[in-house]
């Protein structure tokens, strides 16, 4: 059970990580692409996003129950894996101000975050990455 757990676990954090790196890479590209273009490709990031979400969502179901069945609930880990939580809840806010944003656009109704949201996203990678560099320290 904890080997599949593990594999999940993996599997999201890559397919979170990656999933934010290429919307990255497909706005940029639509921010110089000709318009048609541009318009498809702004298409494609909401669809990544949703990859992206879906994974952070597997994470916050396997990551406590490989904390409880492998490590007596995290008790004892330090402060790297104090960090690494709160790097990951950092994260889950960033990525729900994302996500929010976007539904609110979609619906034509007002959103205050709008203007940041080519901050918001090399942030959200960022603090994707920054997670997974305190987990592998905290549990090396």
């Amino acid at each position: 059970m904890i080997e599949i757990l593990t594999v999940l676990h993996v599997l999201a954090f890559t397919a979170g990580v990656g999933g934010g790196l290429a919307n990255l890479v497909v706005m940029r590209a639509a921010a110089s692409a000709e318009p048609s273009a541009a318009q498809v490709l702004r298409g494609i990031s909401p669809r990544i996003g949703t990859l992206s979400v879906h994974a952070l969502i597997l994470l916050w179901i396997t990551g406590p129950l490989l904390l409880w069945l492998s490590y007596d609930g995290g008790a004892g880990l330090g402060p790297l894996f104090s960090a690494k939580i709160a790097s990951a809840v950092l994260l889950t806010l960033v990525v729900a101000a994302m996500r929010l944003t976007i539904r609110r656009l979609m619906a034509g109704k007002p959103a205050p975050l709008a203007p940041y949201m080519p901050r918001l996203g090399p942030l959200a990678s960022a603090l994707g990455i920054l997670t997974i560099v305190l987990a592998v320290l905290a549990f090396s």
